[in-house]
């Protein structure tokens, strides 16, 4: 398995994880507190996904440019795709309540 492969293998582990982690705390917080973050307008979920968005395409973009790099310069690349996955994973669950 080259550097590439690795480098987008550990993103995507990241982002499942993440995402995963993200999901669970939100669902948590449903349950216990009054979804106020659910009032904010539909602009701020737009701006959330265009942003989040950027994360995921600008780190893999980053990744796939510079494929000979080690995997200690790929791991910060990995963590902005995964924050970006989070974002997505928050916000999707955000625009789905508000439906």
């Amino acid at each position: 398995m080259n550097r590439l492969h690795k480098a987008i293998a550990l993103s995507v582990a990241f982002s499942t994880l993440l995402s995963f982690l993200s999901f669970l705390v939100q669902s948590r917080a449903n349950k216990s507190v009054n979804h106020c973050s659910y009032l904010d307008p539909v602009t701020i979920d737009v701006f959330a996904f265009a942003a989040a968005l950027f994360l995921v395409v600008e780190g893999f973009y980053s990744i796939v440019a510079s494929k000979g790099d080690s995997l200690k310069k790929h791991m910060l690349r990995a963590i902005r795709i995964s924050f970006g996955c989070a974002i997505i994973t928050l916000h999707i669950m955000q625009v789905l309540h508000k439906i």
